[in-house]
């Protein structure tokens, strides 16, 4: 699925919107520097991240990966170890892009914070993405 087709459907789904926005604030909070100004397209790409990530897991219950992704911070840094490498690379360009100093990601934290808060709504709409991705 392109940059496009992901942000379209973000934009189709209120659940989706939401958990954007909480997401955006989340990683505008877990920022050292709370007054940069990010890309909207950071969280698009974070969506996607997120979404070829569970394509991995297409054969595991729906029931199991929304458990898993509201105890992320609980599973082995084995099973994270995906997520962990492309949501840090996607940092490190986001920051070269910015002329940022390279510090701890917000995005990471951010992730594990809006995973534990997500309710059924939203992990069912991301699941839904995933289904036609």
């Amino acid at each position: 699925m392109n940059v496009a087709d992901l942000q379209k459907r973000i934009e189709a789904s209120p659940e989706l919107r939401k958990l954007c926005t909480d997401l955006n604030n989340a990683v505008h909070f877990h920022a050292d520097n709370n007054s940069v100004q990010f890309d909207p397209f950071l969280v698009i790409a974070v969506i996607g991240i997120i979404v070829n990530v569970l394509l991995h897991c297409r054969e595991r219950n729906a029931n199991d990966i929304k458990t898993d992704i509201r105890n992320i911070r609980t599973l082995p840094p084995r099973q994270l170890l995906r997520l962990r490498r492309r949501v840090n690379t996607l940092w490190r360009k986001q920051c070269e892009e910015l002329a940022l100093p390279v510090e701890k990601n917000p995005v990471l934290t951010a992730l594990y914070e809006i995973g534990e808060m997500a309710d059924d709504a939203q992990l069912d709409a991301i699941l839904e993405l995933v289904r036609h991705a």
